[in-house]
């Protein structure tokens, strides 16, 4: 069995049993890590609520479960995870291997592409907008063609009116899903974009209205959500991109460093301290 058979069965079981299965689906590489005890715990249910799920997905037992999420997020080749290794290492590490794992590098090399040659649109809303300003940042350090979504919904679509059917949308959101992604997506959707969703999640809203998804693990900690393995992306997309046209990149690139130092935008020993010229000002007869 498969996570995709999976998701299929959690569809026709109780609604406390399908509570524990969105938990599985969102939080994939937990799963190995993780006790009944504590899954039951994260999914809000009990103990037998989580063994009665396994009955209906036809597991032996818990283990046997693990060992499907094992092999879909470690893969084969299991890496040995040390004794001091806390449950948060152990699931940035499953996480970032994830980014890079064999069988995603095919489809990460081809949104790449996609988004090197065409206009480009990144969006995310609420928490998700330090990963659409982060993306586009990078792109804007090595393209010209690239456009920040404003993080207002109506600003949002007033910027999506101005774009054209060859143009690219990329577009994040995380569970709870941000109801101006969903928006912005269906508006590009009618507006025949390529639209490119990253996502945590197969069942986020996003996916229906994306021409390619990017399911991402977004790890639970005690507090805050971490979102590692989403920079981590984000930064491969850029790697693989400039990879493709090497020597604009690196020409991009020095002429973004060289007039960010004509702007004074980095700090030197070398540049001066306003306040001690003030100081200098002050003091002189």
């Amino acid at each position: 069995m498969n996570i995709h058979a999976i998701k299929a069965k959690i569809e026709s079981c109780p609604p406390t049993q399908q509570r524990v299965g969105r938990y599985l689906l969102r939080h994939g590489a937990e799963i190995p890590f993780l006790s009944v005890r504590e899954l039951a715990a994260r999914s809000g249910v009990t103990p037998s609520t989580v063994m009665r799920l396994m009955k209906s997905l036809r597991f032996a037992g818990y283990s046997d479960l693990q060992t499907v999420f094992r092999r879909e997020y470690l893969g084969p080749s299991e890496a040995i995870t040390t004794a001091k290794e806390n449950e948060h290492e152990r699931s940035f590490r499953v996480a970032l291997a994830s980014v890079f794992a064999p069988e995603k590098r095919e489809q990460l090399d081809r949104i790449a592409r996609l988004i090197f040659e065409s206009p480009c649109h990144v969006a995310g809303f609420r928490s998700a907008y330090s990963l659409s300003h982060y993306l586009a940042y990078l792109l804007n350090m090595i393209q010209h063609n690239v456009f920040l979504v404003p993080n207002s919904e109506s600003a949002a679509y007033d910027h999506l009116m101005l774009a054209r059917p060859d143009h690219v949308l990329v577009v994040f959101s995380t569970h709870p899903y941000a109801s101006q992604s969903i928006k912005v997506a269906r508006l590009a959707k009618e507006s025949d974009l390529r639209i490119i969703a990253v996502t945590d999640s197969s069942e986020s809203p996003l996916c229906v209205l994306a021409h390619e998804v990017v399911v991402m693990d977004q790890i639970l900690m005690d507090y805050i959500p971490s979102r590692i393995s989403f920079f981590a992306l984000i930064e491969y997309l850029v790697e693989s991109g400039c990879s493709l046209q090497d020597r604009k990149s690196r020409r991009e690139l020095k002429q973004f460093r060289h007039q960010m130092e004509k702007l004074s935008g980095y700090w030197s020993p070398e540049s001066s301290d306003p306040f001690a010229d003030r100081e200098q000002e002050g003091s002189s007869p």
